[in-house]
């Protein structure tokens, strides 16, 4: 599995930044090997990042794929870019899948 995480802080309300993870849910979710999706908000006074986007893929063939997905490219050109500019992303894989 990989995971791809994006960490941000958004030009928008919660209630209009969970709003757009739902619509990311249901949208990017019908591109082939998504698997699944986590959303996150920071605790603390001052976080360096609000928000957590977590999108989980089947394997690492799925990254490239998702990425040039038509689906992908209109979602985030039109709805989460604009919403989410100060952004850092990276693609984890999972080295041991059992926790001990």
């Amino acid at each position: 599995m990989v995971r791809h995480l994006i960490v941000f802080n958004a030009e928008a309300s919660e209630e209009e930044v969970r709003g757009m993870f739902e619509q990311a849910r249901a949208v990017l979710g019908q591109i082939p090997g998504v698997m699944g999706f986590e959303f996150g908000k920071a605790l603390g006074d001052s976080p360096r990042y609000r928000y957590l986007l977590v999108v989980d893929f089947a394997d690492e063939s799925v990254i490239p794929l998702y990425r040039n997905h038509p689906v992908h490219q209109v979602f985030a050109n039109s709805v989460f870019r604009p919403m989410a500019q100060d952004r850092l992303t990276t693609d984890f894989v999972r080295l041991y899948p059992e926790a001990p």
